[in-house]
């Protein structure tokens, strides 16, 4: 395709596909070394006051991150169907406009599964690679915490911001943690426990965890990057632009990649360098929609490993009702946890989980007058006798790399361009259901531990899904057993990065936005090398 007059009067060093936390913090760390940007996002920008966004989702229940069913349309093919849409958003700052914000870092053994513990693979980075990029990403997103983990790895800087204090909850649980045998400790979040920057201190309006909305805009989203970026003048963001494929040259360079906008109209955007931050399903879909000479299978595809290992990070639930109030509501989201068994001596035979300790558990005031048949005095007696008494454990465990689990091109359904929409496969498999086990017993014995009764499995079985797609275009070493190399270039494509969850080799019983942004914040290093 010839390239558009407008992108051919001036061509940027590096584009960015995804603006997101990897793309705004790559765009960012890019800026400040001197390059110019130009951001490609399929979504909008979204307006910058969030009390009318929480608004909609409180009066419809709609979230108002969903975009237009024809851009995000996807399929399942897995046993188990994979709830894509409830969990991405596509637009200026990406997930992070409806995650947790918790950001913990990975353990030392979580990089070094396979030399540990027979498990898997190895990343081609240790913890000590990333450990002063951790604290770089903490102190780029505003992190509050404390440093009372005893199961944490070593950290060579303090959290920027003091943790959040425990709640009432916390005291209770807490000390059945104790008599349990089980260390619990404080919870690290990019939230602000004060003032930080132009962010405010958060106010507990407790919407973020049960609405994934901050009115306020207390906690980080990946926009404060992009609006930085911006303010350089070395950046420019285009909202609303869909990446349908990369070009190359003769030289197997990319030499642009061919996007439509909101009005279909196709246009190349060309640059010296692509760094690829469109997420684990989009950034393998863009990788096998590109097939020009040479990679009939796939841009950068030549291992056949670009939308493998597929993999989550799966939630479990135990519930039990205890005789004294809780108090839960009052703030948002958790403030105790223990990782006391993210990175057990036995991992090779039961999976590393993660347990925390909501604030949000069991049926509000409404739910509960709506559901009894009491009026007036007696109803107020019936709601204080029994609102805030349910106490829940959330167990979040790992998941192994399975090649079986994938992101392919669908064979018949298509997007409003034409091309094939995502093809999900996924499933748990023995050892990921094993963990879920073993989280969902321990959770129970602390719940005894506290007196709890009427203690229960509220997904029975089954588990509930945190959202987070993590592999897919696996680092590594060896070209033929990983897609990017340590520092995230393409083995088969010397100026394209990929950045983000994507490249995982394995993933963790802790969240990944953390690692995400260390990653890329020591990848950024690399591309100036590239252009």
């Amino acid at each position: 395709m010839p390239l558009s007059a407008t992108a051919a009067s001036s061509v940027p060093d590096v584009c960015i596909i995804g603006a997101g936390l990897a793309g705004g913090v790559m765009a960012h760390a890019l800026a400040t070394l001197g390059q110019t940007v130009v951001m490609l996002d399929a979504g909008p920008r979204f307006p910058p006051g969030r009390m009318a966004a929480l608004r909609q989702r409180l009066d419809t229940g709609r979230s108002p991150w969903s975009g237009p069913a024809d851009r995000d349309r996807f399929t399942n093919a897995g046993a188990t169907a994979y709830p894509l849409n409830d969990y991405r958003v596509k637009g200026i700052g990406g997930t992070t406009l409806h995650w947790t914000a918790y950001t913990p870092r990975f353990h030392d053994d979580d990089f070094a599964l396979r030399s540990r513990h027979g498990l898997a693979v190895d990343w081609p980075v240790a913890y000590g690679d990333l450990e002063p990029f951790y604290g770089q990403a903490e102190a780029a997103l505003g992190v509050s915490g404390r440093a009372d983990n005893p199961f944490a790895p070593f950290r060579s800087t303090p959290y920027p911001l003091d943790g959040f204090p425990h709640s009432a909850a916390d005291a209770v649980l807490g000390a059945a943690c104790t008599r349990a045998g089980i260390t619990a400790h404080h919870v690290p979040f990019a939230r602000s426990s004060v003032r930080w920057g132009a962010r405010p201190r958060c106010m507990a309006f407790s919407t973020c965890a049960s609405h994934q909305v901050c009115p306020i805009s207390a906690q980080y989203t990946a926009e404060t990057h992009v609006a930085l970026a911006e303010a350089t003048g070395r950046v420019t963001v285009r909202p609303e632009c869909v990446a349908r494929r990369f070009e190359l040259d003769r030289q197997g360079r990319v030499r642009a990649v061919i996007y439509s906008d909101g009005h279909a109209t196709e246009a190349a955007q060309p640059a010296r360098a692509f760094v690829l931050a469109a997420h684990a399903v989009e950034s393998a879909r863009l990788l096998l929609l590109s097939t020009p000479p040479g990679h009939d299978h796939g841009l950068a595809n030549r291992s056949g490993l670009v939308g493998r290992h597929l993999m989550e990070h799966p939630l479990w639930a135990v519930h039990g009702r205890l005789d004294q109030p809780l108090h839960p509501y009052r703030i948002g989201f958790h403030t105790m946890e223990t990782q006391q068994f993210c990175s057990p001596a036995d991992r090779g035979r039961v999976g590393a989980f993660r347990l925390a300790f909501p604030n949000q558990a069991g049926p509000v005031p409404a739910e509960l007058a709506a559901s009894g048949e009491a009026w007036g005095d007696g109803l107020v007696a019936d709601l204080n006798a029994s609102f805030g008494r349910v106490a829940a454990v959330h167990g979040f465990t790992e998941q192994l790399p399975d090649p079986n689990n994938t992101v392919t091109l669908d064979p018949v359904e298509t997007d409003r361009f034409g091309d094939p929409v995502p093809r999900l496969t996924w499933g748990l498999g023995d050892y990921d259901r094993a963990a879920g086990d073993a989280a969902m017993a321990t959770a129970a014995r602390i719940l005894d531990a506290a007196g709890a009764t009427d203690i229960e499995r509220p997904f029975g079985d089954g588990f509930s899904f945190c959202g987070h797609q993590i592999g897919t275009v696996r680092m590594g070493a060896d070209p033929a057993q990983s897609v990017v190399d340590r520092d995230l270039v393409c083995h088969d494509v010397p100026n394209l990065m990929v950045v983000g969850s994507a490249v995982f080799p394995t993933s963790s019983s802790l969240n990944p936005s953390l690692t995400i942004a260390a990653l890329t914040l020591r990848a950024a290093r690399r591309v100036p090398g590239l252009l």
